[in-house]
């Protein structure tokens, strides 16, 4: 009903207020809408409306006493001004007020007499980005200042980041410009363009202290009036919303679901309660892709597939993106995606929408196809004849073929006016899809060990599931009763048949077959119990269980299951499965070797039950599982990657067994360590610092019996460098951080932030050794924008914590051996700029502050790092190599190169003179664990260089022969 009333509320003003274009140029307002109020009139009346400053930023900055600068505030570390400033004002009668900031990119070559017009895209930025306030964090007063009252007085410093107009632009600000670059001036449609070039513009306002209803309505003024004065394509309007912004996405596509086209949201926080208001159906039309991190909390990813899921029930067709690995900041990855641009793009307003997407017309229900509402006329077709009487925006097809339907901006178009036909959509006639459910244990309740709760479940994958006790609907706990695959039915909603309804595309299936639950013993004792119930094991991974069928009215029976007790411990009763009728056997796989089992078995019905055989006061019939001794295959294609400082990734290919895998054991140098679990994958901690490794895997099966090894990776813990994790978020100090897992992890040759993912709102960590050559006295000090700690060995001697400008804190002087020294130095960066410096003065460095650079950052003197130039292929940091032992013997030179790059690696041994004694050509894979130089003939004690080349970078190190 409220639905019905909001559309028509809405196409009475578009009639009365603005009859001669779609939803324009002035008028937008009701009050009797779910949400409150929709107001995004850009004119109230003649002397009150909006209108745009272009070319100029408010703000209450001055370049000198009284003069105001009128330009935004630089906050990004790239060059934003091809983005024009401007901003948004209300004129009234008692005065013209400011209302908002934007920046607007024009694409290059813009041509305003281009007939089809551009595309744009609005981008909402997140809470970090505001005007004013980040959450409680502000510039200036609190979240209640206004720039119109000015209360307290604005600061007029030049360099005040209040109304900055510039900070919105830091996510996505840069890679919207590349877009637009990629374009290269050509116009939309031209089918050279790159496909992740956007030839349009690209719209980025700026709320004060967040995204709500006004400020919302606010971006969408700026948005309208912008095209009104350029050449921009109604049919191309894109939205994109990230963090906060969005909720401030949603928030827009609610109040003018006519004007938005299609529209992304990266980690939005959440629906602009467009669901809880139920106002779905009047965004069904648009076309979304959502990216969520599956470590967010703000929001959890079940929230977001909460909402995506009443959005599908109205009929929207979601793209959902998860990055298992991430937390809130998906957009740096979003952005990445080749689809990204092309999503966008690929729709108009006048694409057809089909209820989520399908092509299919149920047997007995009808499809719903939509275009957006708001417009003045439309036109339907089916197989290209016109179909009377369908005149709106929605249509139900009931018949199959290729429909069509076309809006215009006017009423009672010529066909010059009518907008273009969509795209065909060719709808067939299908059946509703079947279901299917079985049940997760018993369902004449309680079970014996007390548990008085049913378990259903669909057998398929469905978009909706219906649960249904005796043909009535169950309101099932919460709000997520149209997703449960799995149905918990408990004692409360009372003994009966409960079936399950389906649903895919609107389109629901018959009920299944019934499941009748019994709760709290109720189920009659109506079925004379099996007789002479016996068990044997058959193998050691299977028990064979036989009874006599004393009945004739069972609908099947159930075997029952536990470990015998052993040194006081007691096990669960389990139902290891249920037979059909008359079935007098049942094999039980899912049992262990040498171990004792107890059974009970019961006849059961849609009407009632038999006792339990044995009888409850026996333990039941007693099986031993017999003995294995046939030992698992080997595990196969054994491998290892570096995964932080001592710390190697194994990943390998499961044994094989007649029973099951336990566990497998990794062994290597003589160690062995139980990976306790049959997972393929294992990370070797904590390894001793400079050494190499054969390492194997073996299988162990449920009996002990030991697999043969595996093939074996050479690995090694020589270290250069530094491991880095980075991560994206809002944090005032380091303590804040969560530093137990991070977004993105990498290697780099020094202490750096180019690696970052976004200019503000990060944090990073650096972990790697320091080789001093010296033993004496150290003292370090990080210089940093804002907060930085350094440890060293695990003592924490530098605290340089907070949000502050350049800052330098040294530690107090302490006395170190020779040798490696761990060191590890924590990050993070709030606003503005960023920098980090990191320093050692001792003996080492004569004595003076010295910047800890990559020939020191390294675990032995034989680790040199290799810094080659930056290419499309890899970072800077091309590779590293190590010489070990070093000294060594001719029989044992070894060298490992780490390298990011594809180019093979040449690999050369020289003598004193420059005589070659070992050359090789390797791809990459094959030296990343490392390989021993053979050189013929006998070598001589002495000085001997081992030159690593790959691409243009060529590294040297030295290597002193032993006899």
């Amino acid at each position: 009903m409220v639905k019905n009333l909001f559309g028509f509320l809405l196409v009475f003003f578009l009639f009365n207020l603005a009859g001669y274009c779609q939803v324009d140029t002035s008028y937008v307002y009701n009050t009797n809408v779910p949400y409150g109020v929709l107001d995004i009139r850009i004119a109230k009346s003649a002397t009150n409306y909006y209108y745009l400053q272009e070319d100029q930023t408010f703000s209450f900055r001055e370049s000198a006493p009284g003069v105001k600068t009128n330009t935004y505030f630089d906050m990004t570390s790239w060059d934003s001004s091809p983005y024009k400033q401007g901003h948004l004002r209300e004129k009234t009668n008692a005065g013209d007020n400011f209302v908002m900031n934007y920046r607007l990119l024009i694409p290059d070559g813009y041509n305003p007499a281009f007939a089809e017009g551009y595309p744009i895209a609005m981008i909402m930025h997140g809470f970090g980005e505001s005007a004013n306030c980040q959450k409680l964090n502000c510039y200036h007063a609190d979240r209640t200042y206004s720039p119109i009252t000015n209360d307290p007085a604005a600061p007029a410093d030049s360099d005040s980041p209040l109304l900055n107009n510039d900070h919105n632009l830091l996510h996505g600000g840069r890679h919207h410009l590349g877009a637009m670059q990629k374009a290269g001036g050509k116009l939309p449609g031209d089918p050279s363009l790159d496909p992740r070039a956007f030839p349009g513009f690209v719209l980025f306002p700026q709320n004060l202290s967040g995204w709500t209803n006004f400020t919302a309505q606010d971006a969408i003024r700026i948005l309208r009036l912008l095209i009104k004065k350029y050449n921009i394509d109604e049919d191309r309007v894109y939205i994109e919303g990230i963090s906060n912004g969005g909720q401030g996405m949603f928030e827009c596509l609610k109040r003018a679901p006519w004007l938005f086209t299609a529209a992304i949201g990266m980690s939005s926080t959440n629906d602009g309660y467009i669901n809880a208001q139920g106002v779905a159906p009047s965004v069904a039309h648009i076309p979304v892709w959502l990216f969520q991190g599956g470590l967010d909390e703000e929001p959890y990813p079940s929230t977001t597939e909460r909402y995506i899921q009443q959005f599908r029930n109205a009929g929207m067709v979601v793209r959902y993106t998860v990055y298992p690995e991430l937390g809130h900041g998906t957009w740096n990855k979003a952005f990445t995606e080749p689809d990204f641009i092309p999503f966008l793009l690929g729709n108009t307003k006048a694409d057809l929408h089909s209820f989520e997407g399908t092509n299919m017309i149920c047997s007995d229900q009808g499809t719903r196809l939509e275009l957006p509402k708001g417009y003045l006329a439309y036109q339907w077709q089916r197989n290209g004849q016109t179909i009377a009487g369908a005149d709106s925006a929605l249509f139900y097809a009931r018949t199959a073929g290729k429909y069509r339907a076309r809006f215009a901006r006017v009423s009672n178009p010529t066909e010059a006016q009518w907008n273009q036909w969509s795209k065909e959509i060719t709808l067939t006639v299908t059946s509703p899809p079947q279901a299917n459910i079985s049940q997760i244990g018993t369902v004449v309740l309680k079970d014996l060990n007390g548990y008085a709760d049913a378990r259903l479940q669909s057998l398929e994958s469905h978009a909706h599931y219906y649960w249904y006790k005796n043909a009535a609907l169950l309101d099932l706990p919460g709000t997520a009763d149209d997703t449960l695959q799995v149905a918990t039915i408990t004692p409360n909603y009372g003994n009966g048949a409960y079936t399950l309804v389906v649903a895919d595309h609107g389109c629901k299936s018959a009920p299944t077959a019934p499941k009748y639950i019994f709760f709290n013993d109720s189920a009659p004792v109506n079925i004379t119990a099996p007789a002479a119930p016996a068990g044997i094991s058959t193998s050691p991974a299977e028990n064979t269980i036989t009874w006599k069928d004393a009945s004739n009215n069972e609908g099947g029976f159930e075997i029952w299951k536990r470990k015998a007790s052993t040194n006081g411990t007691s096990f669960p009763w389990v139902m290891a499965g249920i037979t059909g009728a008359n079935v007098t056997t049942f094999d039980d796989t899912g049992v262990e070797p040498t171990v004792n089992y107890q059974y009970k078995i019961r006849a059961v019905s849609n009407t009632g039950r038999s006792n339990y055989t044995p009888s409850p006061v026996n333990d039941g019939i007693a099986v031993q599982t017999i003995v294995d001794t046939e030992p698992p295959g080997a595990p196969t294609e054994l491998k290892a990657v570096y995964r932080g400082v001592q710390k190697i990734l194994l990943t390998w290919k499961p044994s094989t067994d007649n029973t099951r895998i336990r566990e497998y054991i990794v062994q290597y140098n003589g160690t062995s360590v139980a990976t306790a679990s049959a997972d393929t994958t294992f990370l070797l901690t904590a390894l001793p610092l400079n050494a190499q490794f054969d390492i194997t895997v073996k299988g162990k099966d449920l009996s002990g019996n030991l697999s043969p090894v595996s093939n074996s990776v050479k690995m090694n813990t020589y270290f250069g460098g530094l491991y880095y994790e980075h991560t994206t978020g809002l944090w005032t100090d380091l303590d804040s951080v969560d530093w137990t897992w991070a977004e993105f992890r990498g290697k780099v040759s020094e202490f750096t932030l180019r690696t970052k993912t976004q200019d503000d709102f990060f944090n990073m960590s650096f972990d790697g050794f320091l080789l001093l050559e010296n033993g004496g006295t150290y003292q370090f000090r990080t210089g940093s924008d804002d907060g930085s700690r350094l440890w060293l060995n695990g003592n924490l001697l530098v605290n340089n914590d907070g949000v502050h400008n350049f800052k330098i804190v040294t530690s107090a002087g302490r006395s170190l051996q020779k040798g490696p020294q761990r060191i590890y130095v924590q990050f993070f960066d709030y606003i503005e700029s960023d920098s980090l410096l990191v320093e050692y003065n001792g003996p080492d460095t004569g004595n003076k502050w010295t910047k800890i650079t990559s020939d020191v950052l390294k675990s032995d003197a034989s680790v040199v790092t290799a810094i080659g130039p930056a290419s499309d292929n890899g970072p800077e940091d091309s590779f590293r190599l190590s010489v070990y032992p070093n000294p060594t013997t001719q029989d044992n030179i070894n060298i490992l190169v780490e390298t990011v790059v594809t180019e093979p690696v040449q690999v050369r041994l020289l003598d004193p003179v420059g005589r070659n004694l070992f050359e090789g050509i390797f791809q990459p894979e094959e030296i990343t664990g490392g390989i021993s130089l053979s050189p013929p003939g006998i070598m001589n004690t002495g000085m001997y260089v081992v030159m690593v080349r790959q691409g243009s970078v060529v590294v040297r190190q030295k290597v002193i022969v032993k006899r």
